[in-house]
This record gives structure tokens, C-alpha cells and sequence, in this order.
């Protein structure tokens, strides 16, 4: 049989889990063996902050990360050279560590529900943040208080209050760009350290519509550079965001896997742990990984991290079954994979009577202020809107165009006069609005379907309820209002659709372990030296880029574990 591709279904007879273990162990006679105090696994914004945080405390530090480390250029040109032009396009699959690409969810992931999954992830040093949008926002205080103050949603069991000197730091390490006057909800006693990034053409042509209509916009907050900061440029216009930003000026979590490096901390990669091994006591044993040459390594530590982000964590988790866990790690209260969140998107689009010039500045400066918060949320759902400064499909709309209209004769000086003509009138609205947690949402492992590595592929089910649908149903009433206060003609809107940029819930904190995976110190409900960082622990998706929570958690639980007595 020839080569697979990365997420290419491989077919073989029942017991895939039963199997991978007994390839593995438990207590696997290792080829080689590391100890520390801390292991991560997962170099992400978890991974990065957590390192960098706990080796700054003097602790050893290991970080296992199963993708390997890939230079700019080489991402840039691979983003130039594809001809797709999605989240993944810049990033080349790896059979050791797979991950989704931009043409082949369905062979990534096993569909088991009512709508097509397609969360966009990667596995590389610096995971996922590389192809972020780059939003630098902090939660609500009352995002945090959906049950208590709305009646819907889960409560999270920590405060903004507890956040708040986190999310302050978390924003001085990166630098974040704001202006003090949109802060959505979230108040601040420290200023922004950076000056806000501009306004692009596209917000300043809409916003006499907006206010004929009633409306405001806001300048979101951004890990984007507005000035030269921290050895790293300020941010051109590129508008390649996502997928990659080519000069640097949007931050990714490499910069901080190597201050951790530089504080101490050490990254093995191309190390894909594969199972979780436990001791008579149930605590964790070690971590067993495996290399591309078939070596196996095993970690052992203190204290254990999990940092694989919201699809990655539970397949770990779940893939871990042995004697003294036998629906898998952390799975007592069958909580693992569940409560699965995301965020659901509409489009809505025309082509405006006067330019508004796209594609100069980010992908995405402004968004409406209304909607995302108040007391409709007892009814519907929050609703992001922002202003896409990438026309109708993003990076790949020029292409998409030229097509078309060669396709209808045009060439020459005459093709290029069309195309600048309606690509400048070339606008599109997208709301992004929050889901609710459901346990029947969930990622578990397909019974007999493997990924080119080997491991069972993920399975996800998940249905969108009425509480989503009818937040998306009143955004697009307004986005189609201001279509028509801009003149635009040819205009359409599609299906609600699930974004690829927002995966979270899968082992959600709680303070009851019958509903929860970790307490609000992230540590496991059943397994005492096992905590879990990133989106895969959050309550509740609400529009907002998680990111900067996920820093600021790092760093809380990093403070936590840095305590005397912490790794205890």
C-alpha cells in the first residue's frame, strides 16, 4: 500500500484503543527516560505560559511537543505556494502528528452529528497561535455568570476578580494594542501597553451607515504590534493574519517557548505522547511518547500538564485506558470529550455601491458594539459582528474573482479594471455567536476508524440549539440593514456554519467532579498530580477569542504549582 496522508481513513478490526495500549504498556519498558519537576505537554499559548511561568520559579521543566519547530520563511512559502488558502494552508502535514487540513476535515474528523465539525488546530512548536486572527480579549465578568445572571449556561467557578492581575500580566507579555474607550464589557485598572491598531479604510467607509442605523463600532484589542515591540516589528498590512503573519508583527506562542528555554525550561519535540500511565495510587506514573524513529521515551515528574488544546487533550485522555482507568484518564464521571463548545457562524455579504477598499490593515480592526452582551441573553445568544477586511472568502477571494471573470471572456487591461473595480465593493459581515454547553456535544474515539499515526481518529458529535440559531437570526436582520444603508446590490447570506477557529469544553472545571473534569485549580477531580490548561477546561464560548484567558490561566496555575507545597 502506497503513503497515506495526514488524516486519511485507515480501516482495521475492532479494538483499536485495546490495541494501542498493548503496544504501549502500561509500564513500558522505555528506550530512554527524562525526569523533572514539571512535564507539559503541548507548546501552545498553555504549553508556552506555563513553561515560561514555572521555569521563572526555578523548577525543571520539560515540554513534550509532538509537532517540531518550522521557521517563518518556510510557512510563509508554503502559504504562497498553496492554492488553498485557508487556516491550515501554510502549515505542511505531518503523518507523526496529524492534524486537520483545510481540504480534508471529513477525513480528520469522524462526523457523528447534525453539523460538519471543522476546528482548526495544529501540532508544532508554537501551536495554534500561529494562524490565529490575534484578538486579545478578556472575558465578561458576566460571561463568567451566564447561569446566576441570565439563567442559561453554566457559571465558571472562578471571578474576573481572580483573573484580572493575570490577565494584566498576560497582556504585558505580549504587548497587547488597545484602545481604552472599547474595552467590551471587560473593565480594566491597568492601561493598554500598546496604542490601539488604526482603523482600516473598510470601518471608516461603513461607519456612516452604522450610525444612520443606530449603531457603534468598536477597535478590538489586539497581540498585534501597533509599534516595534519586543524585538518584533509593527504590523504592516500584510492581511495574511490567518494564516500567517510573514514579519511577526502578530504574536504566537513561539516567543514564549523560547523565554521559557531561555529561563530554563527544556522542549523535546517530535515527542508524541500517546499514553498516561498511572500508579497503584492512581496518581500519574509518567508520560510515554513516542519518536519518529519508533523509540519510545518515558517522563516522569512531580506534576503533570496537559496543554493539547480541546481535541488532542481528551483523545490522550480517552486513549489512556488501563486496569485502574478503564473508560480512560481523568474519566470516572464519563466527562471526558463532553460538554464540546464552540462558537456559530454567519456570513452575510454584497457588493457596496462605493469602494471600501478591503485588504489594507488586518483581517479584522472593528466590530459592533451591540449584541454582545445584555439581558437578551436569557432569550438568545450573544453575537459578535465584525467588519471582515478580507472580502467575501478571504485570501482567496482575488483568485476566486479573476476566475469568474475570465470565465465570462474578460482579459487583458480589461480583466484587471474589473477586478480592482469590484473586489474594492467587495464587503462582508460575519457574526460569530456563543453556543451553550450540552453534554451531548462531545469528541470520543471512533471504534475502528485510525489516523495515518496509527491513533483512533477523533468522532464529534454536535448539534446547534434554538438558543444560537435565534442570536444569529437577529445579527443578520442588522448585518442585512447595513448592506442596504451601504447600497449594496448582489447580496447573500449563507447557512449557519461552525468556526474553525473557536474548540473548547472538552474537560471542562467545575467544583462538582459528577459534571467536571478539573476544580478551579485545573487540577484533575481524580488524579492529583494531572491538571489541564487551555480552552478544553472553559464553561462557556462566548465571542471572544480565548486565547488571553488561556495565557492568564497559565500563569495562575503556574503561581499556584510555583507555591511551597504546590507540586504536593
Amino acid at each position: 500500500m502506497g503513503p497515506r496522508l495526514a488524516g486519511a481513513p485507515v480501516r482495521e478490526g475492532a479494538g483499536p484503543v485495546q490495541r494501542h495500549l498493548r503496544r504501549l504498556g502500561p509500564h513500558v519498558s522505555a528506550d530512554a527516560t527524562e525526569a523533572c519537576d514539571v512535564a507539559i505537554v503541548g507548546s501552545g499559548v498553555a504549553g508556552a505560559h506555563a513553561a515560561h511561568g514555572l521555569a521563572g520559579k526555578g523548577l525543571r521543566v520539560i515540554v513534550l511537543e509532538a509537532g517540531q519547530r518550522r521557521s517563518r520563511a518556510e510557512l510563509t512559502r508554503t502559504f504562497l505556494d498553496n492554492p488553498v488558502k485557508g487556516p491550515q494552508s501554510a502549515y505542511p502535514p505531518d503523518p507523526f502528528a496529524p492534524f486537520p487540513e483545510d481540504d480534508r476535515y471529513a477525513e480528520f474528523y469522524v462526523q457523528g452529528g447534525e453539523m460538519p465539525f471543522i476546528g482548526a488546530y495544529l501540532r508544532l512548536v508554537g501551536g495554534t497561535s500561529w494562524h490565529w486572527t490575534g484578538f486579545a480579549d478578556r472575558l465578561r465578568p458576566n460571561d463568567l455568570r451566564m447561569r446566576s445572571l441570565y439563567g442559561v449556561g453554566e457559571d465558571w467557578p472562578i471571578t474576573y476578580a481572580e483573573l484580572e492581575p493575570y490577565y494584566e500580566r498576560a497582556e504585558r507579555e505580549w504587548g497587547v494594542a488597545g484602545d481604552p474607550r472599547f474595552v467590551w464589557g471587560a473593565p480594566r485598572r491597568a492601561p493598554f501597553p500598546q496604542p490601539p491598531i488604526p482603523p482600516s479604510a473598510l470601518d471608516l467607509a461603513l461607519a456612516p451607515a452604522l450610525a444612520q442605523l443606530g449603531l457603534s463600532a468598536g477597535l478590538f484589542s489586539h497581540a498585534r504590534n501597533a509599534v516595534p515591540f519586543d524585538g518584533r516589528p509593527a504590523c504592516c498590512g500584510n492581511n495574511t493574519c490567518v494564516p500567517i503573519c510573514p514579519i511577526g508583527a502578530k504574536y504566537d506562542a513561539s516567543v514564549h517557548v523560547a523565554k521559557a528555554q531561555a529561563a530554563g525550561a527544556r522542549l523535546i519535540e517530535r515527542a508524541r505522547v500517546d499514553l498516561i500511565e498511572l500508579d497503584a495510587a492512581r496518581r500519574v506514573a509518567a508520560l510515554v511518547a513516542r519518536r519518529p524513529d519508533g523509540a519510545t521515551l518515558r517522563v516522569t515528574a512531580r506534576h503533570y500538564i496537559l496543554c493539547c488544546h480541546a481535541i488532542e487533550t481528551p483523545r490522550l485522555l480517552l486513549a489512556s485506558r488501563q486496569a485502574l482507568a478503564p473508560n480512560g484518564v481523568a474519566n470516572g464521571s464519563d466527562n471526558v470529550g463532553r460538554w464540546l463548545l464552540t462558537q456559530a457562524n454567519q456570513d452575510c455579504q454584497g457588493l457596496t455601491r462605493d469602494p471600501v477598499l478591503p485588504y489594507r490593515g488586518p483581517q479584522q480592526t472593528s466590530g459592533i458594539e451591540q449584541m454582545r452582551d445584555g439581558p437578551f441573553r436569557r432569550d438568545r445568544a450573544a453575537v459578535g459582528t465584525s467588519f471582515m477586511n478580507s472580502g467575501w472568502s478571504g485570501n482567496s477571494d482575488a483568485t476566486r474573482l479573476a476566475r469568474d471573470l475570465i470565465g465570462q471572456g474578460l482579459k487583458g487591461s480589461a480583466l484587471v479594471e474589473a477586478l480592482n473595480q469590484r473586489i474594492s465593493r467587495h464587503l462582508r459581515l460575519n457574526a460569530s455567536a456563543e453556543t451553550l454547553a450540552r453534554r451531548e456535544n462531545r469528541v470520543e474515539l471512533d471504534p475502528v476508524l485510525r489516523d495515518v499515526a496509527g491513533i483512533p481518529r477523533p468522532r464529534v458529535t454536535f448539534a446547534l440549539d434554538d438558543y444560537t440559531r435565534r442570536g444569529l437570526e437577529e445579527a443578520l436582520k442588522v448585518n442585512q440593514r447595513i448592506l442596504d444603508a451601504m447600497g449594496a446590490s448582489y447580496v447573500t447570506w449563507n447557512a449557519p456554519y461552525l468556526s474553525n477557529a473557536i474548540i473548547a469544553g472538552t474537560t471542562r472545571m467545575g467544583r462538582d467532579p459528577a459534571v467536571s473534569v478539573v476544580g478551579p485549580d485545573l487540577r484533575t477531580h481524580e488524579h492529583p498530580n494531572l491538571s489541564i490548561l487551555g480552552p478544553s477546561t472553559h464553561v462557556s464560548a462566548p465571542v471572544n477569542a480565548p486565547s488571553l484567558t488561556i495565557a492568564a490561566m497559565a500563569y495562575r496555575l503556574a503561581d499556584r504549582l510555583g507555591a511551597p507545597g504546590g507540586l504536593d
